[in-house]
Order: structure tokens, then C-alpha cells, then sequence
């Protein structure tokens, strides 16, 4: 572990937040000021990890993240008051007087998003086990495996059916997800 580029990584974190900060507070951002801002950036993470792994990392996004926050703090407590009547903008959680409810359609993207989902996951995590043990996964390492990625695969996959508009989008995910339990199935593993 070599923590002399610790110091060198925080210093590039620093100031890759400081001129991101700056890039983006101007009136017309700079393309070429973003893009050092985030090389900076990422020579942190990079000489963060080339001293001290997965631990140096981390210490150089602390320094990065805190700076940040400083700098969003000050931000806000030095911002003038908006003279400005608050924006009347709805994000159709509630219907307006006199409009149904449609919960029909809430209890469908329910079903679809969590049961569904659930279902297209644990298939998805089904074949991802079965493809485990045909490269020689001993059973532990596949079930495991499987264990592991349902929680993860679900999210994802609620977060991309929440953001589909359309039923049949959301239905096509959901067998696109499931299909590769096909050949696990036929395989009988």
C-alpha cells in the first residue's frame, strides 16, 4: 500500500469538484472545463486505487463528496430569496376534482412492477444459475449466484417498468426477461 499518492488523488478530487463547481455556475458552460473537471476526477479515483485499492477510492470520493457538500451549503445559504410565485406544477399523484381515481390501472402497474417483476426475476436468476453450473459452478457457487442477483435484477428491473409509458412495452420486458429460463428449463438444471 503505497498512501504517498493518496495525497496527490484528494488534490486532483479537489480540484476536479473545484472546477466542476466553476464550470458550471458561469453563465454558458465550457464543454472543455466539465470534461477536466471529470478527468481530474477520475485521475483521483485512479491514483486513490493504485495506492491503497478499493480503500483509496473511497478516501478520494470522501474528499470529493465533501467538498461538495461545502460548496452546495454555501451555495444555499448565500442565495438570494426567489421573488418568484412557486411553479403550480403537478406530478399527477393525486387526481384533480372530479377525475377517477384509475385504480384499476395503479393496481396493474402494481401487479406488473412487483409480482411480475418478481416472477420475470427469480426466472432470470433461474437460467443465470442453470448457465452457472454448465461452465462447472459447483452448486454453492450457483446458488449463491442466483441468490444474489434476484434483489439486484428486480430493482432494475422495477426502475426500467416505472419509467416505460406503454402496457405492452412493459410486457415485452417482462417476457424478455423470463425467455432465457427456457433453456434452463429444457436443460433440467
Amino acid at each position: 500500500m503505497d498512501t504517498g499518492l493518496l495525497w496527490p488523488g484528494a488534490m486532483a478530487a479537489i480540484g476536479g469538484v473545484g472546477l466542476l463547481r466553476w464550470s458550471w455556475g458561469r453563465k454558458q458552460r465550457s464543454v472543455p472545463a466539465n470534461a477536466a473537471g471529470w478527468v481530474l476526477l477520475l485521475a483521483a479515483c485512479t491514483l486513490g486505487g493504485l495506492a491503497a485499492g478499493a480503500w483509496g477510492v473511497t478516501v478520494v470520493s470522501l474528499v470529493a463528496m465533501a467538498l461538495a457538500a461545502l460548496l452546495l451549503a454555501f451555495a444555499a445559504a448565500t442565495a438570494p430569496a426567489s421573488r418568484s410565485r412557486p411553479v403550480d406544477r403537478r406530478v399527477r399523484i393525486l387526481p384533480e376534482a372530479g377525475e377517477s381515481l384509475r385504480l384499476g390501472g395503479r393496481l396493474l402497474t402494481f401487479a406488473l412492477v412487483v409480482l411480475a417483476g418478481l416472477a420475470a426475476s427469480l426466472a432470470f436468476a433461474i437460467a443465470l444459475r442453470s448457465a452457472a453450473l454448465g461452465l462447472g459452478w459447483s452448486q454453492a457457487d450457483a446458488n449463491a449466484t442466483a441468490l444474489i442477483a434476484v434483489p439486484l435484477i428486480w430493482g432494475v428491473l422495477a426502475t426500467i417498468l416505472l419509467m416505460l409509458e406503454s402496457r405492452r412495452s412493459q410486457l415485452i420486458l417482462l417476457a424478455a426477461t423470463s425467455l432465457p429460463l427456457v433453456p434452463a428449463l429444457l436443460a433440467g438444471s
